[in-house]
């Protein structure tokens, strides 16, 4: 194997580990974007259990001021049943009002106090989801700053295999580097090996001739279909 095509293959071997690195980077992309994802329904799900719960404390106040409201009423009727000189409709009438509403009355409070009660409940409930919503949300993080550490150890690699790359690439002749680079623009693997009489990149059968030539090893070959740099793997 000549000088040359050792230099191609060690500059084939950095451009592998490259893309390994860089498909690496695009699964953790894709981690991230799901943890994200995961984060943000974590936490529009505890806005909606919160927001459940202040429109059960709003309710629970609603039907509590209702029953004041309705006692405030039915004490003003009874004061001025008492106290004021009435005429007899009117009397009726607010003795009917003051009967009426003393029914809803005991309705309404029971209400209020199971409404209350429910409330009080459901906070506690709430008190727990939440530090169960927190736990969530530290694992997820936690994830996330891993994805991170990660990502930065192998921008760190890549970064020294692009170093690496440019001297291994200053090393190889120019008109094989330019041919190298337009088929690394087209093609996973510039350099392939011969495999059982074909091209081990697109596995067409070569000529005796450039099996020989390969085979010798005293120059850098060439596949007739592909292009493709050759070289002989001893078993």
């Amino acid at each position: 194997m000549t000088d040359q095509l050792q230099q191609l293959l060690a500059l084939a071997e950095v451009d592998k580990a490259i893309r390994t690195v860089d498909g690496r980077l695009a699964d953790l992309a894709a981690e991230e974007a799901r943890l994200r994802d995961r984060l943000a329904q974590e936490e529009e799900a505890f806005r909606e259990r919160q927001e459940a719960h202040r429109r059960l404390r709003h309710e629970a106040l609603t039907k509590s001021t209702e029953v004041d409201a309705t006692d405030a009423k039915i004490r003003g009727y009874q004061k001025k049943l008492d106290h004021e000189i009435i005429p007899y409709k009117e009397m009726e009438y607010l003795r009917e009002q003051v009967a009426l509403l003393r029914a809803r009355l005991d309705g309404l409070a029971e209400e209020a106090l199971r409404l209350m009660e429910e409330a009080e409940q459901d906070g506690e409930r709430l008190r727990e989801d939440e530090a169960r919503h927190r736990e969530r949300v530290g694992r997820i993080q936690d994830d996330l700053a891993a994805v991170g550490r990660q990502r930065d150890e192998l921008l760190k690699q890549k970064d020294d295999l692009n170093a690496k790359r440019e001297v291994l690439a200053a090393e190889v002749p120019p008109h094989l580097h330019q041919h190298y680079e337009r088929l690394r623009g087209s093609v996973s693997s510039p350099v392939v090996p011969v495999d059982g009489g074909t091209c081990g990149g697109c596995h067409l059968r070569l000529a005796d001739t450039t099996l020989e030539r390969v085979r010798e090893g005293r120059e850098v070959v060439t596949c007739e279909n592909c292009s493709r740099f050759l070289y002989w793997q001893w078993r």
